[in-house]
């Protein structure tokens, strides 16, 4: 059976996130997430990751919430006057001008990597916030970690199709781009995933999510090792202020703590487990 790994985003970001990815794993919905280690549940959140040891827990990147971990001048290139990362858009024109500089990025990496080990959590993988790894500078500050420290990483690949707004398919097209480059040169040096979905790809997901959508991701799904990525919390109110995913991702919290992904996952031909089943 092929193997999928339901992982799912933005732990520690704060408690309606810590419990509704607890919930949806302890409902065997979730089988990894990654951690957030800047952000005001990231307390909770090892505690929780401790209490539910089957669960994967990997490092979910970021650069673009909150403030950094290291203090200036070591990212002063990353962040705004307020001393906050800056959003998205604006990394994203700063790596695609030359002007993200890698080493600020690995120190700050680095950083958020060691806060997870040093709370004596074991990191299976790395992802991102907001798939930032996708521009080259912090993709290959990424890898460059994850192959020395010899843990995969999250491949944030381009679903195929024309789902979604015409911004978000504009998007995609940048960000498959810019993954280009960066997969041909550390391909072989580095484990990662072989494809990736949500229910972002399907255009339109908001307040009811069925069976129905999760299997249309699976049987779309490419050869080889699949990650479904979701976004499970609690309350959407819970998360005005921290992300714009928060309807969707209490949606998924709706359906995935039914528990019914597993035995749909076995039905498609799929095991699913965590970044630590990855071959070698």
């Amino acid at each position: 059976m092929r193997l999928l790994i339901v992982n799912a985003d933005d732990f520690g970001l704060n408690a309606a996130a810590n419990a509704g990815i607890i919930e949806c794993f302890r409902a065997g919905s979730v089988s990894s997430t990654t951690l957030m280690a800047n952000t005001p549940g990231f307390a909770e959140a090892v505690t929780l990751a401790k209490a539910n040891p089957g669960l994967g827990v990997g490092l979910h990147f970021n650069l673009t919430w909150g403030k950094p971990l290291l203090g200036l001048p070591a990212v002063l290139t990353l962040v705004d006057s307020a001393g906050n990362f800056r959003d998205r858009g604006r990394l994203g024109r700063q790596a695609l001008a030359g002007r993200l500089p890698q080493d600020a990025v690995e120190q700050e990496l680095e950083a958020q990597f060691q806060r997870l080990r040093s709370h004596g959590l074991r990191v299976t993988h790395v992802d991102s916030h907001q798939h930032v790894h996708a521009f080259s500078p912090v993709f290959s500050a990424v890898a460059k970690l994850c192959a020395r420290e010899r843990i995969p990483m999250r491949v944030p690949w381009v679903a195929s199709g024309q789902a979604g707004s015409l911004a978000r398919r504009a998007r995609r097209a940048v960000l498959g781009a810019a993954l280009g480059t960066s997969v041909r040169r550390w391909r072989g040096r580095v484990r990662w995933n072989d494809g990736l979905g949500s229910v972002f790809d399907l255009g339109g997901a908001g307040g009811h999510l069925s069976i129905a959508n999760y299997r249309e991701i699976l049987k779309n799904a490419p050869p080889g090792v699949f990650e479904l990525m979701v976004h499970p919390v609690t309350s959407a109110a819970a998360m005005e202020g921290y992300t714009r995913v928060g309807a969707v991702g209490e949606a998924e919290y709706r359906w995935l703590r039914r528990g019914e992904l597993g035995e749909l996952a076995r039905s498609l031909g799929f095991r699913i487990g965590s970044y630590d089943d990855l071959p070698a």
